[in-house]
C-alpha cells in the first residue's frame, strides 16, 4: 500500500483485449510464488482462465480462495483481488474485481513474505468506547509487505475505514514492537473472510491519515513507526525479494 494509489472501477475497463494474454496470480496456497496463466475467455464479467498454467499448479488452486490477479492495463502494471470460482461445466474462472489497482502508482516494492503477525482492529466508536487492553487480538499472517504496508487473510468480514495496532515479525529488520495502519481496501470472499490491505502510518503522516478523536486514545509510542523506519523497511524487502 503506496500512498498515492489510484483507484479504477473495474466496471470502466473493457478487458476483451487480455483474452489470449498471460496474467499472474498470487495466493496463499503457494506463498511466495507468482503463478501464470493464460485469459481463456471473457464470460459473466469472469476471466475464464487456462488450467495448465505454471506447470499444472493453476489446476491444484483451491477453490473459493482469495487471490490476486496481475496484468496490463494499458501498457502499465495493474492488480485486483478476487475469488477463484468453478462453475459446473469446469472451467476456472476468476470474477473481475470492483476495484483495479494500477501498479504504477505504488511508491514501494511489495514483496511476498510469509511472516506473522498480531493486529487488532478498531473505529472511532470502538476505540472511544473500549480500552486498549480489552480489544481483541487476532493472529495472522502476511501475503506480502512492503514499506508502505501489507496485504493479510483476516477469518471474519472487514469493512473499510478500520484502524489497526499490529505487531509486525520479521528476522533482521529491527520494527517498532507495535504500530498503527489503517485498512485501504477490503474483499470478502465466499467463505466470508477479508483480504484487507493494511496501510503503516507513520509518525509524520499520523495528523494526515488518523482522526484525532482516535489519537487522543492512543499513546504517542505506538507512533514509533517514522519515515526513516518505513524506508529502513523498504530497504530490506528490496534485499530480500533480490
Amino acid at each position: 500500500m503506496a500512498q498515492d494509489i489510484v483507484v479504477v472501477k473495474g466496471a470502466e475497463i473493457d478487458f476483451s483485449g487480455l483474452v489470449g494474454r498471460e496474467i499472474m496470480l498470487r495466493t496463499d496456497q503457494f506463498p511466495g510464488k507468482s503463478l501464470s496463466t493464460r485469459v481463456m475467455a471473457i464470460r459473466d464479467n469472469s476471466l475464464v482462465i487456462d488450467r495448465s498454467g505454471s506447470g499444472g499448479l493453476i489446476d491444484q488452486l483451491i477453490h473459493n480462495q482469495p487471490l490476486e490477479v496481475y496484468f496490463q492495463l494499458k501498457g502499465q502494471p495493474a492488480r485486483f483481488m478476487s475469488v477463484l470460482a468453478c462453475p459446473r461445466e469446469g472451467r476456472l474462472q476468476i470474477p473481475i474485481g470492483q476495484e483495479i489497482y494500477p501498479e504504477g502508482r505504488r511508491k514501494f516494492e511489495r514483496v511476498d513474505v510469509v511472516s506473522d503477525v498480531q493486529l487488532t482492529l478498531f473505529d472511532e466508536q470502538s476505540i472511544g468506547a473500549v480500552r486498549l487492553n480489552r480489544l481483541k487480538w487476532l493472529e495472522t499472517k502476511t501475503i506480502n509487505v512492503s514499506g508502505g504496508g501489507m496485504l493479510v487473510t483476516l477469518p471474519l468480514q472487514v469493512v473499510s475505514d478500520h484502524y489497526l495496532i499490529l505487531h509486525l515479525q520479521l528476522e533482521d529488520v529491527e520494527l517498532p514492537k507495535l504500530m498503527v495502519g489503517r485498512t485501504r481496501h477490503v474483499t470478502i470472499t465466499e467463505k466470508y473472510q477479508s483480504l484487507v490491505g493494511v496501510e503503516f502510518i507513520v509518525r509524520e503522516d499520523r495528523f494526515a491519515k488518523v482522526p484525532k478523536s482516535i489519537i487522543r486514545h492512543l499513546p504517542v509510542k505506538l507512533f514509533d513507526f517514522c519515515t526513516d523506519s518505513r524506508d529502513e523497511l523498504d530497504r530490506y524487502l528490496i534485499q530480500v525479494n533480490k
